[in-house]
């Protein structure tokens, strides 16, 4: 416990060391918030960009990727903290999408849709961060940035080009299921792709050489 607890700090430092970078983003994201109100969820989708992505391409420019192999944790216990991070960071930006949206319409500064509900902006970011989780921080880990930069911006910027979209279109879908069932099989749906995506990752990140 105390080895995943110093390995989130690790990673929460090199997120703070780039803090300038995640100011500029949130007000970015809010303001399109703001004049678009379908962009609600972009201010989140570019901190989970910010967290889950900059940060891996940070750590790794300054070696401090190199760091793990010198440390007394475990190959499995590295990978377990880096999808707890994102985890963490897709609460996170569950709360800025919320909150941006929330404040949207208490302001009233302009005009929200009335499909655009607090549940569609959830399922939208929770959607772009279990993406993110399960898909491109593993993909960042295994491929590099010099070897898989251009798979990564595409994986990166896709969910983010989608996320208004998301917010459009979830309403709109027709399923026969109250929102606590609907919910449930989301959760379900989302650990399952999670624990194939950690046990593929974790395999395959220990068989990695070290460049």
């Amino acid at each position: 416990m105390n080895n995943l607890v110093n390995l989130l700090k690790l990673q929460f430092n090199s997120l703070f060391a780039i803090k300038k970078n995640l100011i500029f983003i949130l007000i970015f994201g809010a303001l399109f918030g703001f004049f678009q109100p379908s962009m609600i969820t972009f201010a989140g989708a570019m901190y989970l960009m910010l967290a889950s992505y900059s940060v891996i391409f940070y750590e790794e420019r300054s070696k401090m990727n190199y760091l793990i192999y010198s440390l007394p944790v475990t190959t499995k216990e590295y990978i377990f903290s880096r999808y707890i991070y994102c985890l963490i960071n897709t609460l996170i930006a569950l709360l800025i999408s919320v909150a941006l949206s929330v404040i949207i319409k208490i302001v009233g500064f302009t005009s929200i849709p009335n499909t655009m509900s607090i549940y569609g902006v959830i399922l939208s970011t929770a959607i772009i961060g279990v993406f993110f989780t399960a898909v491109l921080m593993p993909a960042t880990l295994l491929l590099g940035f010099e070897k898989g930069r251009y798979v990564l911006v595409f994986i990166a910027v896709l969910p983010i080009c989608f996320s208004t979209a998301l917010v459009e279109i979830i309403p709109e879908i027709n399923i026969n299921l109250s929102t606590p069932t609907l919910s449930i099989l989301g959760v379900l749906i989302a650990i399952t792709v999670l624990l194939a995506s950690y046990f593929i990752t974790s395999n395959r990140f220990a068989k990695k050489e070290v460049q």
